[in-house]
């Protein structure tokens, strides 16, 4: 009988190899880590693993500006009339004035007496300070130029969108969260006559009411949302710079919008100078050393005024009262409208102010003729001048609302105001649409016709030689860069000048042919800097 053969051997899994480390204690055993972050929601990763130490330095400059402005209108002793306040009394509300800036109402009660005896009045002003304003605006535009720059130098990349919208929310919310401090710190409340005190004339209060109380604060709640939108957009314009440069270099009508953007910006911020400038002359002239200091604060509104004053808008200061709360025109409603071409009772030498607007309709068509806009972007500065200059002539007005309640032993009386100055932006927008359409489009042609030199092109290398436009890169959170370091940059002139048609080719020109791209190793600074509007040609500047 045959044997039959052995069986094979069982075939055995080889054993696994040893760990490397000591197993994780605990009954669900070593287990497999989770990615880092893994478990976070994506708004929880977005507030913990970012870095918000960027955002944080650069609003320590703007909020310096806010307690340096507080303590200069803290300064002076005398206010409080009859009754002088303590320095710090008078910087709790300095600083609630201060936080106006950022489009904070200021808020104050006066109230005598309490119980059934008592009167009150009770005030909302809300004007703009812009001086303040644009102090802090540029206090954070230069913190974040410059941590753009350190971090430039350190990763060697262009900023993404990605990365840019991120950094503007961060610096937005952290912004808004030093405005929420500043709003819960300021404010005071202060009652000089008490009975006790020095202050105190028993004769004078003798009666229904006790002395005076005081109450100073910010509606800070309303601030909360315009310092996250103008910190925000401040940080995208300057985080944004890599972005919109590209988009503009690929796009004719992103560069021209980009350019009426620039162009108008720079004439406006030239024309409110000179305006705030001839403000100051006028307010110093009369002689009010008081009027002339807190002239200070409001120098652009001032200049804003005089500017769309002598631009032929109309100058409007009305007043309505109430007996009542909720009945409507009472007891001595009043409104005074003055204009350029109706000056009532005004003296003759208020129509000087049309020299400002004559100076900004001349400087806005020597840019348009000198940065050879055509027809397309002449409209387009036209229309975004008259807009920008429009919505900054509406924040340059004031309004006060006064309510006033007098409480009596059968019956309580209250009565109120609202009142307001400013120019109608209706007025104010037509008159700024014909000075630009003069300016932007008439201007021109005209001097084109009178052979006025415009000043040459700058020196770059010829247009027929440029290569395609390379790919954007981008760094983000930190990290390297994203994409390939570009091959060329966009030239400052290209998106300053005028352009021609897509269709002449990526990175060309239709006119200009000396005007085109250069290498990044011929213009490393025009390559290192992210804002393409600080660095022009000579021929540009």
């Amino acid at each position: 009988m045959p044997v039959p053969p052995p069986a094979a051997p069982p075939v055995v899994a080889p054993a696994p190899p040893p760990p490397s480390g000591a197993p994780a204690v605990g009954s669900w055993g070593a287990g497999t880590a989770l990615a880092p972050g893994g478990a976070q929601p994506a708004a929880l990763r977005w507030f913990t693993g970012s870095d918000w130490r960027p955002a944080l330095r650069v609003v320590a400059a703007p909020t310096a500006v806010l307690l340096l402005a507080a303590l200069l209108a803290a300064v002076p002793g005398s206010y409080g009339g009859e009754f002088p306040a303590p320095f710090g009394t008078r910087y709790g509300g300095s600083l609630a004035a201060a936080l106006a800036a950022l489009g904070a109402p200021f808020e104050g009660l006066v109230s005598m007496g309490s119980g059934r005896s008592s009167w009150s009045l009770d005030y909302t002003l809300r004007v703009l300070p812009m001086t303040v304003t644009l102090l802090w605006a540029l206090a954070l535009w230069a913190g974040l130029r410059s941590g753009l720059r350190r971090r430039q130098a350190r990763t060697g990349g262009q900023a993404s969108r990605a990365f840019a919208f991120g950094e503007a929310a961060r610096t937005g919310l952290v912004a808004a969260a030093v405005t929420l401090v500043l709003g819960l710190l300021c404010g005071t409340r202060w009652q000089p006559a008490e009975r006790g005190r020095g202050s105190y004339d028993e004769n004078r209060y003798e009666g229904l009411f006790g002395g005076p109380a005081f109450d100073l604060d910010a509606g800070w709640v309303q601030a909360l949302g315009w310092t996250f939108l103008l910190a925000g957009l401040i940080a995208l314009a300057v985080y944004g710079t890599d972005a919109l440069r590209w988009a503009a270099w690929r796009n004719a009508g992103v560069r021209g919008w980009a350019v009426a953007g620039l162009t108008a910006g720079r004439v406006i911020a030239s024309a409110v100078a000179l305006a705030s400038v001839t403000a100051f002359v006028i307010v110093a002239a009369q002689g009010e050393g008081g009027a002339t200091l807190a002239s200070l604060a409001f120098l652009p509104n001032l200049g804003l005024l005089l500017l769309g004053f002598g631009s032929g808008a109309t100058f409007e200061a009305g007043r309505q009262g109430y007996l009542e709360p909720g009945e409507g025109d009472g007891y001595s409603p009043g409104r005074f409208q003055y204009s350029f071409f109706d000056l009532k009772d005004l003296p003759g030498d208020w129509r000087w102010t049309a020299l400002l607007a004559l100076a900004t309709a001349a400087l806005l068509g020597w840019t348009a003729f000198r940065r050879r806009l055509d027809v397309v972007d002449r409209i387009r500065l036209a229309v975004v001048h008259s807009a920008a200059l429009s919505l900054l002539v509406l924040l340059a007005g004031a309004s006060m609302s006064v309510a006033g309640t007098n409480e009596g032993r059968a019956a309580a009386l209250g009565r109120g105001e609202h009142s307001s100055v400013g120019l109608a932006f209706g007025s104010a927008l037509a008159a700024n649409l014909i000075w630009a359409a003069a300016g932007a489009l008439a201007l021109p042609p005209l001097l084109a016709a009178l052979g006025a030199r415009r000043p040459a092109a700058g020196p770059g290398a010829p247009g027929a030689a440029a290569p395609g436009v390379p790919a954007q890169g981008g760094h983000h959170d930190g990290g390297p860069d994203a994409g390939t370091p570009a091959a060329v940059v966009p030239a400052p002139s290209d998106l300053l000048d005028s352009h021609g048609a897509d269709s002449h080719g990526a990175g060309t020109r239709g006119q200009d042919p000396l005007d085109g791209v250069r290498p990044a190793g011929g213009g490393r600074a025009a390559a290192e800097d992210s804002s393409v509007w600080r660095k022009q040609d000579p021929a540009d500047s």
